[in-house]
């Protein structure tokens, strides 16, 4: 590497784990403070045997929420925080909210488990559902899932969670907004022009894959520009119909309607879960990768107008099937991507469909059963280089549990329900 890069790597490695301990007294700081915010708060309720002052000119009260509480908790936790008196405000509701109606995710808080701020996330969408009593089937819902995954994965699985507590707020929150196209030039660039769009989401999925056809074509056409490039050529393209047929080779001569659909029908490809008792359920929540939660009868609307290849799910159980080659046939990495569905790194939440699959003790010529699902995992390119590189060991102890440990020794163990730290 260099002449001094044992000596330069000890240094960064300590200043890390310095780090480390640091953040994990914080944390433990963190959970402290939460605890005295509570009972802080408590202790300015004021007392339900007294009447509240109606002069004044007399110390008063302030309401918030269901409760009232002396007038000068929100200047003091104001100052104590450094912050505004309707952000203090806001805090106070939050917390009264998690520990009256979340007690699991305010646990979660009380125990160093999960950051305050990602549990008064929770507490302020809740607030839009209608009825008070859905708010514990969130909190069963959601606060195993608090500290455990990344904000990304949280906030997707809390989505979801809001939308099968109350489906008709979901249907109202996708209700069809204003459609339309604009298109303009630019300024810096008079021979570049741009267009925006708001669609119907089936309309966009397809016109996604027929920009991906044509981009393709142009590429086997000679086109050696960049995937952005040809897309943007492509869509130029199609504001041409008669050239878009001709470069997707479909023949002019004796061309009829049904093979001019055939040709351009887009073959889309949107990975649902859903269990398969909830088919008939129109109000069951599926999964859309990359979209997120919809209504089953909602699914239907991003596919109207393509062609559908059901695909049925693998027996994710399979972990012990292999092959004796480093290639990894689609059967396995299906199964693998159903499995783990995000990359395996520590507190991820990159969807795993578009990454590589990584062996996790790595290949080498000769063992036969090498590439089977219990010794491969998504990881991101970076993820991959710190294995590969820098030293970071990764062990898969049983199929979809990884157990990562740095230089700087910080121990992870990823599994189904998260991230967890292990020492």
């Amino acid at each position: 590497m260099f002449e001094q890069f044992d000596e330069w790597r000890g240094k960064s490695v300590s200043a890390m784990e310095r780090y480390v301990d640091v953040c994990r007294r914080i944390e433990i700081l963190q959970a402290e403070q939460a605890r005295l915010l509570a009972e802080t708060i408590s202790a300015y309720e004021w007392p339900a045997d007294v009447p509240e002052p109606s002069r004044l000119d007399d110390f008063g009260t302030q309401h918030i929420g269901q409760h009232a509480y002396g007038e000068d908790l929100t200047g003091e936790l104001a100052l104590a925080n450094k912050t505004s008196m309707t952000s203090a405000w806001a805090l106070v509701r939050e917390v009264t909210d998690l520990i009256d109606h979340l007690p699991g995710c305010w646990s979660k808080v009380s125990t160093g488990e999960a950051a305050l701020w990602q549990a008064r996330h929770v507490a302020r969408l809740c607030t839009k559902l209608p009825d008070q009593c859905m708010w514990q089937q969130v909190d069963e819902a959601i606060a195993p899932a608090l500290g455990q995954v990344g904000p990304g994965r949280l906030f997707q699985a809390l989505e979801a969670e809001l939308a099968q507590a109350d489906p008709e707020g979901l249907r109202l929150r996708t209700q069809p907004k204003t459609r339309f196209v604009h298109t303009g030039g630019d300024e810096l660039d008079p021979a570049s022009g741009w267009l925006s769009a708001r669609l119907d989401r089936k309309d966009a999925i397809s016109l996604e894959n027929i920009v991906q056809l044509v981009a393709d074509a142009l590429a086997d056409n000679g086109d050696a520009g960049s995937i952005d490039e040809r897309r943007s050529r492509a869509l130029g393209v199609l504001a041409n119909p008669a050239a878009a047929i001709q470069l997707v080779t479909v023949p002019a001569k004796g061309t009829n309607p049904e093979r001019l659909r055939a040709a351009f029908t887009p073959r889309t490809q949107v990975y649902v879960h859903l269990y398969a008792d909830n088919l008939a359920d129109r109000e069951a929540i599926a999964r859309v990768e990359m979209i997120g939660p919809l209504l089953t009868e909602q699914v239907a609307s991003i596919t109207q107008g393509s062609r559908v290849r059901l695909t049925p799910v693998l027996h994710v159980g399979a972990d012990s099937i292999g092959v004796d080659e480093y290639e990894i046939p689609d059967s396995i990495r299906r199964l693998v991507l159903l499995r783990d569905q995000y990359d395996v790194f520590p507190w991820s939440s990159v969807p795993s469909r578009h990454l590589d699959l990584d062996h996790s003790i790595p290949y080498r010529s000769g063992p036969p059963g090498q590439t089977r699902p219990d010794n491969l995992g998504p990881l991101s390119r970076r993820a991959h280089r710190l294995k590969t590189h820098a030293s970071w060991r990764l062990d898969q102890i049983r199929a979809g549990t990884f157990a990562w440990r740095s230089p700087a020794g910080q121990a992870v163990q990823v599994d189904y329900s998260g991230s967890h730290y292990t020492q």
